[in-house]
């Protein structure tokens, strides 16, 4: 049995890696493949590996096709619907007037504003008035809300949708695939009407009042919770909202390697259903009952049935999120067989949790959550078998503390390898946050967390001791945290090649440890496990070390410097997805130049920080020689500020003077620059753009003639304090990029036809290889006659998916199909790496090269 369980995991895992979801068709031949191996003998206990990979193919078959197929051409029309169903998501309350009280009760939404943008889910049962077979999920947006949402309410909305989504770039978050985790098939945003209807048949509306219970008792505890900087960690400890959470809060969680204590999961609902079970016993044992018949009952089956009842009421409070699910499946399998007196070994309990858990939420295995879960419990398991010996000696509080300590050392260090391949960095000082942090918060802080909770419905005044209480306990604790947080060693940002060395040396570290024979125990495993385990700690803090003096050392360096290894080298270009916008990095040996920052938004997302800087990060750059700005639009420069804050920019260039605050150098035509062996020309714009306003009293024309001459005009402080002229499309710094053998890349930013037809005049033999097409492939650019002169091998568009302009355009592509150019949209294949070299030119794309899984696009 468990080497069929094993198989069914395994078989789970292995259908992940398909580049597509197979067809119905292909799906019943892999069933009855199944069916032919589960009655053959002697393949029988391989059919789970078929099973499992038909399972999870089977429910990513009916999640693709879960949208009716006539609701999806409706969205590629970007029509608007009328959506009827169930708020899934916990909302924070809201502040609201007694008139938008009143008009919620008559079910019509104030006018008031209520919350500048709600974020929820939304379980949709009806669109456009007509019922649908099967209810779908869907995310959505409300900026300025006219209702005050919660939980359980039902609504009438008017949105505007699309399948589900997300950026495509590697190193960065894979929003697609966390909306299939959650199964979540759409998303969009509700739209306002613009003028208040006397009908209002097509008016976002209230249809039932009734919020869920976890949303009430949400709002009863935030309405009495003390006002201090650590209520949103008890807010997330109770309930698991962190939606409260400030980026400080976060960024000292995640130096310390403590996130995870703040996530509902294993640990507090452990927590929990064991300390019941234990209050129950020691009462009930002591109860001064010598009633007969009371004391012939087995009092064990009370204990246990308050423990689940427990553990089930915190996980709902929860939102019977993934984590919990997974701990209420382990202590039910765990109560159950101690009830009906089965033992099961903990491998046979890891792995029937393991098959249970993938037939109710199979797309569970997208989630990092998962698997630091699984590999956190898989690491107790051994670390109390291997260390079984050691453990079970001396007094019940010596063995205790011995248990606390190595499972706790154990967990540190093995669980670094998993996290830097997830997040990216390591903490160096999670052992010493932790072996404090998980004691103190799970004897007092959870405790009195989950007691205020308890004892809210019965008493305000006892629930605010226990919130007081538990904010007392953090308080002390996150003064510890703070501090260690600030070290500079606290944590470590690792680029991929550093995430795949520690992943080997952690691989390496399991097998000596917990793989190896008795034999080699006493011989082996403790000075090779302290050895390794210092050497991957001096690996983390060489390797960064290594980094900043490589990077003080390139500081001092001309950038321009050319070396014969930069000349001989290939080159990249890399075309972010950065939806509608612009971002491209040029990269060579290590440096970069970047080509536009994408967009920022009024939210707080911005493209910086969700693509460009987990990019530079994966792939080791830790500064960029210069950022080119083509124009002043957010969706080609918004994200300079988010660079300038977290990373080394040389040099800034552009034509508007306002973008920094440090010096700018400007972008015209003829300015040349020489790169790492590769030459950057500026084709456009002609004109230098100045200042309307100098804070020279002398007349702007004696200037010009000076200004013209000049090869790098870089505005002075007192100049960019001035009104710059603002930059409009054609105002582009367009950059023509050329190596040593003749490969040439030329980007345009958002020229329309009339500077194309320019650089035709001006360059009337210029021919590339890679061009990024104008402007996203607006209709008003890429006109026949530039096409066809710069004849590339290849055009990549940057445009946002089903983006509301229509971009690319069809004409456009109609024309590069005439000229039989292949043409790239980034918002279908993601990010595209152009490799150039001398022997030719190789192009990359998300989908089909970098990534290529179904549940990754």
């Amino acid at each position: 049995m468990d080497w069929w369980l094993l198989t069914f995991f395994l078989g789970a895992i292995l259908s992940l890696f398909l580049p597509e979801v197979p067809a119905l068709f292909q799906l019943f031949l892999l069933l009855c493949l199944t069916i032919s191996f589960f009655f053959h003998k002697k393949l029988r206990f391989s059919s789970g590996l078929l099973l499992g990979s038909l399972w999870m193919l089977t429910q990513a078959y009916l999640y693709h096709n879960q949208l009716p197929s006539t609701l999806v051409e409706q969205i590629h029309k970007k029509q608007a619907f009328v959506v009827e169903g169930e708020v899934l998501s916990i909302q924070a309350k809201a502040v609201t007037s007694l008139k938008t009280e009143q008009s919620a009760k008559r079910l019509v939404p104030s006018p008031q504003k209520i919350a500048e943008t709600k974020r929820f889910n939304f379980l949709v049962s009806k669109v456009n008035h007509h019922k649908l077979s099967n209810a779908v999920v869907i995310r959505l947006s409300w900026k300025k809300a006219t209702i005050a949402i919660a939980q359980g309410q039902k609504l009438s909305l008017k949105v505007k949708l699309k399948p589900a989504h997300g950026l495509s770039n590697i190193g960065s978050f894979n929003y697609l695939s966390w909306l299939k985790a959650n199964n979540i098939s759409a998303t969009g945003y509700v739209i306002n009407p613009k003028k208040k209807k006397v009908n209002t048949q097509y008016v976002n509306r209230l249809v039932e009042q009734n919020s869920s219970i976890r949303q009430q008792l949400y709002e009863k505890y935030q309405a009495i919770a003390p006002d201090h900087e650590l209520t949103p960690i008890l807010m997330a400890l109770a309930f698991g909202e962190r939606s409260s959470l400030t980026a400080t809060h976060w960024q000292i969680l995640q130096a310390t390697g403590t996130s995870h204590l703040i996530a509902i999961s294993g640990l507090h609902v452990g927590l929990l259903a064991s300390g019941a079970y234990l209050i129950v016993m020691l009462f009930i044992r002591y109860l001064p009952v010598n009633s007969p018949s009371w004391q012939s009952l087995n009092i064990r089956y009370l204990a246990i049935f308050i423990s689940l009842l427990l553990a089930v009421a915190y996980a709902y409070l929860a939102g019977f999120s993934l984590p919990t699910q997974r701990a209420l499946v382990m202590l039910l399998l765990y109560w159950l067989s101690r009830s009906l007196g089965i033992r099961l070994s903990a491998k046979r309990l890891l792995l029937i949790t393991l098959f249970i858990l993938v037939i109710i939420s199979p797309f569970s295995l997208f989630t990092v959550s998962f698997w630091l879960s699984f590999y956190a419990v898989l690491i107790i398991f051994l670390t109390l078998w291997r260390f079984r010996v050691w453990l079970t000696r001396g007094s019940d509080l010596w063995r205790f503390v011995k248990g606390l300590f190595i499972i706790q050392i154990a967990l540190t260090l093995m669980l670094i390898p998993i996290t830097a391949i997830f997040f990216q960095q390591v903490s160096l000082v999670s052992l010493a946050a932790n072996i404090i942090a998980v004691p103190w918060m799970s004897v007092i802080s959870i405790p009195c967390a989950l007691l205020s909770v308890f004892f809210m419905t019965f008493s305000e005044l006892l629930a605010q001791w226990f919130m007081t209480l538990s904010l007392y306990s953090l308080t002390w604790l996150w003064h510890y945290l703070t501090r260690i947080s600030e070290l500079s060693y606290a944590s470590i940002s690792l680029s991929g090649y550093q995430q795949s060395a520690l992943l080997c040396a952690g691989a390496l570290v399991f097998i000596i440890i917990y793989l190896l024979g008795y034999k080699y125990t006493k011989v082996v495993i403790k000075p090779a496990a302290i050895i390794i385990s210092v050497l991957i700690s001096w690996f983390y803090l060489i390797s960064s070390f290594y980094l900043n003096s490589e990077l003080n050392e390139n500081d001092i360096k001309h950038v321009n410097e050319v070396k014969k290894d930069d000349i001989l080298s290939p080159w990249q270009v890399v075309f972010f997805d950065v939806g509608q916008g612009l971002s491209v990095l040029i990269k060579r040996n290590g440096h970069g130049i970047l080509f536009d920052t994408g967009a920022a938004y009024p939210s707080g997302f911005n493209m910086s920080e969700a693509v460009i800087l987990p990019y530079l990060q994966y792939i080791g750059m830790g500064k960029l020689d210069k950022v080119i700005l083509s124009h002043s639009d957010n969706d080609h420069a918004g994200g300079l500020a988010m660079l300038e804050d977290e990373i080394i920019i040389d040099e800034i260039i552009s034509n508007d003077t306002s973008i920094s605050n440090r010096p700018v150098a400007s972008c015209y035509r003829r300015k040349t620059f020489n790169w790492r062996g590769l030459t950057f020309k500026v084709l456009s714009p002609v004109k230098l753009a100045l200042p309307v306003s100098l804070t020279t009293s002398a007349p702007l024309s004696p200037l010009l003639p000076q200004l013209k001459q000049v090869t790098d005009f870089k505005v002075s402080k007192t100049a960019k304090e001035a009104k710059a002229i603002k930059q409009k499309n054609d105002d582009s710094c367009v950059v023509l990029i050329s190596d040593r053998y003749g490969k040439k890349v030329l980007l345009t930013g958002d020229i329309s036809r009339k500077i194309e037809k320019q650089l035709l005049i001006n360059y009337p033999e210029l021919k590339v290889d890679i061009l990024q097409v104008p402007h996203h492939g607006s209709k008003t650019s890429s006109s026949q006659a530039f096409i066809k002169q710069l004849s590339p091998q290849l055009a990549v568009v940057s445009a946002g998916y089903l983006n509301r302009w229509y971009m690319p355009s069809a004409q456009v592509r109609q024309r590069y199909q005439d000229e039989n150019i292949p043409l790239i949209n980034s918002a279908e294949v993601g990010q595209v790496i152009v490799t150039i070299e001398r022997e030719g030119i190789s192009v990359q794309n998300y989908v089909d090269d970098l990534r290529p899984f179904w549940f990754s696009h």
